[in-house]
């Protein structure tokens, strides 16, 4: 399954008026008019737009959510009036918000206000584990009490009425021992409970859950545990130091758990073990990636005090041996498993029988290619690249590369020769100190620019062999571009303040620079990145299901994590909705998700005003370079404001209690 769509947010985060006294109105320019404007109660404190599409805004008095669509205060909450901005953050993989301070939690959805979760209501000093289950329609939290047992508790994800509570998940199944097993097993369970859960939505139905106590399968209506399973361990009483749970992607009787070195796959239907014995590999186990072939197992190298199984370590490297489960039995395709310098970081599907494999030793990257189908690898060892693997595909002529630099080496674009393990060029394409070797495709060419030397290259996808293109680009401001993108115009290069379109054969046909306001906080307003798209895809994984989240798992890259244009395109296309939340929200982020699988067609850029004072936002088009909007942010320093580049709004506090949204 090939990857693709590397996502490129633009989001505001929630800034703070640092101004003691009320600051100068913020005044729109000429030709900008407000599509609506609302008066709150008490000067507003910040501002962030979420995943699901409404913009929360906090004052003194309360946290409120505002439908940015009509202009209208959808809810508010007094309780939550005074938050910081930094108390106020996503669910992970979720729609959902939580306001935190101390010793309260509530979990609520911003569109329609709904509060879903409060710790005050079940008495809970500590929120051990947040879930939002989507495909079951449901959210699932475990914390802990000053006195009695710890809970969990699910809530409906539409009405927040909660579902069940139950105190038994962390009671002991096990006989009770005398002595010191006895004593082992409070302190196990005791351990367990403030452990945060692993979670798996395993059917409509079924809520599968791992604690040191071992697996448990929860009746997603009532609570009612269905059934228990053990991990079976190398030495009896030991404990796995690391689990992870996976939805099978090929057979719906079963789910796959790893921990430390081993893989177990168990029945839906009664937690029954499905194979003789566990899978297993040398070293602990990252990821699975499940190929038509088998299981692959990604192996990391453990603390060498705490490896289990055969252990190799080289100059203070703890080696890992990878190998491929059989999905009928659990035996390996490969009778050892094969060697590997240290932790598997990534397997790029190639889509084919071959994965690229990004391995990482003391800092230093080396890649391979497993040939999946037989176990073996196209290269006789692993081969030492520069920088880190940011892009690998299989061409005619070897593996083509692309690599970001790190802080020891720079990145580059190279092919390396499968027969020979030798790179193709000794000297080739390369990045600056600590940068991204920027790339786009179109066709069979892969264009890229280095910032080492400020060239546009174009590289031929088939043989490898690259060419410059045009003259040197250099940007103003010291900057350097943070993106490239092909467009019907041609290529363009962004960044903060800069954005330069040039002709495929490299020519430069139209350069634009704003200089950026002095001001960090203002800039980081806007050019820090957040997780408002990140969010989207987080919770579309969680709805259309585990195979979405295993594809964007199956990344190294930093920003966001990538996704598939398969599933990409069946979620957009196939009808699907973000199942499980309230009916505005699912309806909000199904439509905010499917617009932001198009490229933006332009960047924002704040600016300073033509006239010297104060702040401009500017709207510019990609594939002109010219404005197509303006914002006039006034002459606050620090202005309150928000931009969602996905419906194209600007959020202004254009008087101390009053906001506006203007339509970009």
């Amino acid at each position: 399954m090939a990857l693709s769509l590397l996502l490129v947010l633009l989001q505001a985060t929630p800034v703070r008026n640092a101004s003691t006294t009320a600051p100068p109105a913020a005044q729109p320019s000429a030709g900008s008019v407000a599509a609506w404007t609302l008066h709150f109660t008490g000067e507003v404190r910040w501002q962030q737009t979420t995943p699901a599409g409404a913009l929360l805004v906090a004052t003194d008095a309360a946290l409120a959510g505002v439908d940015i669509e009509r202009g209208q205060i959808a809810w508010q909450k007094n309780d939550l009036g005074g938050l910081s901005a930094d108390s106020v953050h996503m669910i992970e993989g979720s729609l959902l918000m939580e306001a935190a301070k101390p010793g309260v939690s509530v979990i609520f959805d911003p569109v329609t206000g709904t509060v879903l979760f409060d710790s005050r209501a079940l008495s809970l000093t500590r929120v051990v584990t947040r879930r939002a289950l989507p495909q079951s329609g449901t959210l699932l939290v475990h914390g802990q009490r000053a006195s009695g047992p710890p809970l969990v508790a699910l809530y409906d994800l539409a009405t927040g009425k909660q579902r069940w509570v139950s105190e038994s998940l962390f009671q002991q199944t096990e006989p009770k021992r005398g002595g010191l097993g006895g004593l082992m097993q409070g302190l196990v369970r005791a351990a367990s409970s403030g452990t945060r859960l692993e979670v798996l939505q395993a059917g409509p139905d079924l809520i599968v859950v791992y604690t040191l106590l071992g697996l448990r399968a929860l009746d997603a209506r009532t609570g009612a545990i269905r059934w228990t399973a053990s991990l079976p361990m190398a030495h009896s009483g030991s404990l796995p130091h690391q689990v992870h749970l996976y939805a099978s992607l090929r057979k719906n009787d079963r789910i796959y758990v790893s921990y430390d070195d081993r893989l177990m796959a168990y029945g839906i239907a009664d937690g029954r073990a499905l194979w003789a014995k566990p899978a297993n590999i040398d070293g602990w186990i990252r990821d699975i990636v499940e190929h038509p072939a088998g299981i692959v197992m990604l192996p990391e190298s453990p603390p060498a005090d705490q490896a289990t199984g055969n252990v190799r370590i080289v100059n203070g490297v703890v080696q890992t041996g990878l190998n491929i489960a059989r999905y009928e039995d659990g035996t390996m395709l490969a009778p050892k498993p094969l060697r590997m310098h240290g932790t598997v970081k990534d397997a790029l599907p190639t889509g084919g029988d071959a994965l690229v494999l990004a391995i990482d030793a003391e800092s230093k990257t080396f890649v391979n290619v497993l040939n999946v189908p037989t176990a073996t690898l196209r290269l006789q060892k692993d081969v030492k690249i520069k920088g880190q693997l940011d892009y690998a595909e299989l061409v005619p002529a070897g593996l083509l590369y692309i690599s970001r630099s790190d802080a020891s080496t720079n990145g580059e674009v190279n092919v390396i020769d499968l027969s020979s393990g030798e790179p193709k060029y000794k000297d080739a394409v390369e990045g600056g100190k600590n940068s991204v070797v920027l790339h786009a495709t179109e066709g069979g060419t892969l264009y890229v620019y280095a910032n080492k030397d400020h060239h546009l290259y174009a590289v031929n996808r088939q043989d490898g062999s690259y060419r410059a293109l045009g003259p040197e680009i250099r940007l103003q401001g010291d900057e350097d571009p943070t993106t490239l993108e092909v467009r019907t115009a041609g290529l363009v290069l962004t960044s903060a303040q800069n954005m330069v379109i040039v002709s495929r054969d490299g020519q430069i046909k139209q350069q634009v620079y704003h200089p950026a306001p002095q001001l960090p906080g203002l800039m980081r307003a806007l050019y820090r990145i957040n997780s408002v798209r990140a969010g989207l895809y987080g919770a579309a994984a969680t709805s259309y299901g585990d195979a979405f989240a295993q594809a964007s798992r199956s990344t190294s890259d930093t920003v966001v994590k990538r996704v598939t244009a398969e599933l990409a395109t069946a979620y957009s296309q196939g009808g699907a909705q973000l199942t499980g939340y309230s009916q505005q929200a699912g309806a909000l982020a199904s439509k905010r998700f499917k617009a932001s699988l198009a490229t933006p067609s332009s960047v924002f850029v704040l600016t300073k005003g033509p006239e010297g004072n104060g702040n401009v936002l500017l709207q510019i088009d990609k594939d002109t370079g010219q404005p197509r909007s303006r914002v006039d942010l006034g002459k606050q320093r620090e202005p309150v404001y928000a931009v969602d580049d996905i419906s194209g709004m600007l959020f202004l506090q254009t008087t101390p209690g009053t906001l506006a949204g203007y339509r970009l």
